[in-house]
């Protein structure tokens, strides 16, 4: 039985996105595609619900037969769940440990390693995103856990404790790629129950967005260069970009000092092609994206650093990635390789496989 596993973040702006629709979307899509009628279990985890929904579809006898179990492990998450921090963001409070999280996403999947390996087809999660990779809950890494200390007298009493080395941080629901694949989220043993759950050519799929501002900016500032060419550009071409901003300057300045040493200006830069190339890819290399695909051996398809997401206003309803972004399709394409998933959602797809020349 082929397995695919769909995760529901929360809108933790309350904005009206109802991932867990999206993420249903998904499921009847994959069925309608079904059309060699191979039995599927349809495992669907939704944090705002804190439901755990398993769907399974087959066809004995050629006849369509669905069951469907739903337990809620989880407890749900509210607008009450929420507070905001000192610098005016909204966070999910502390010590909410019954709710979701990707480690508990990450413990079905390895289930499906132990007990069914080579069946997890498709590993798709619905929610905001950035760089760093889904947004389940908006949740803080701040390396502090808090334990509430019972109080037979009153109400508990709070206390901070760090959280030290590669240990997640259990007020923490969101993706983290650089404690995730690691011990102890993920010892060796852990981590190969992680990559056996998935079929031959089974797949993660990241719906949210990778726009860190900066980024975009920077590729479009290389972009509008007269020097640049979307294709053929030889790697040793001085571009000229008149039109970054400081903050394009510092961000490629902290990848490139080591080899070119500090920028003279804050607000106009002239670089070889065959550094910038290499900026923009050592940028993706901290994705959470790459982190998964180098990690695991398992492709991933998410939104290229410097685009973003957008919702499907027709058709399946699902999402995908704004149109406008030809020109840094076009650069990921043709100077580092990448290619886009096969949908036509413009996702582009992270491989192991994926490396750059270092200049």
């Amino acid at each position: 039985m082929k397995q695919i596993l769909l995760v529901a973040g929360v809108d933790f702006e309350f904005h009206g996105v109802d991932f867990r629709s999206l993420a249903d979307n998904r499921r009847a899509l994959l069925e309608r595609k079904n059309t060699k009628h191979d039995d599927l279990r349809f495992i669907t985890m939704d944090v705002r619900s804190g439901q755990v929904e398993v769907r399974d579809i087959t066809f004995p006898s050629g006849k369509r037969t669905e069951t469907v179990a739903s337990t809620t492990p989880f407890t749900p998450v509210t607008q009450a769940s929420y507070g905001t921090n000192a610098a005016g963001q909204v966070r999910l409070k502390p010590a909410l440990y019954t709710v979701m999280s990707i480690t508990d996403v990450y413990a079905r999947v390895r289930d499906i390693g132990s007990k069914d390996p080579g069946t997890l087809v498709e590993l798709s999660f619905f929610s905001h995103g950035w760089m760093g990779g889904p947004i389940l809950a908006n949740s803080n890494d701040d390396r502090l856990m808090t334990l509430m200390i019972p109080n037979p007298f009153g109400p508990a009493t709070p206390m901070t404790v760090a959280v030290t080395g590669n240990a997640r941080d259990p007020d923490d629901k969101d993706a983290r790629g650089h404690l995730d694949f690691v011990a102890p989220t993920m010892d060796p043993p852990a981590l190969k129950l992680f990559k056996d759950a998935f079929a031959s050519d089974g797949y993660a799929w990241l719906w949210g967005c990778a726009f860190p501002k900066v980024i975009h900016h920077a590729l479009w500032a290389m972009e509008q260069s007269k020097d640049y060419k979307s294709s053929g550009l030889g790697q040793d071409v001085v571009v000229h970009m008149p039109a970054v901003t400081a903050d394009d300057v510092a961000y490629l300045e902290q990848i490139l000092a080591p080899k070119l040493g500090t920028f003279p200006s804050r607000s106009s830069l002239a670089v070889q092609f065959k550094y910038l190339r290499w900026a923009f890819f050592v940028a993706n290399q901290m994705s959470y994206a790459y982190v998964f695909t180098v990690m695991t051996g398992i492709e991933v398809r998410a939104a290229a650093l410097g685009t973003y997401a957008e919702y499907d206003t027709a058709g399946d309803k699902l999402m995908n990635v704004y149109s406008g972004f030809t020109a840094h399709f076009n650069f990921y394409k043709n100077y580092l390789g990448m290619k886009f998933d096969p949908e036509g959602r413009r996702y582009a797809v992270y491989t192991s496989a994926l490396t750059c020349p270092v200049p």
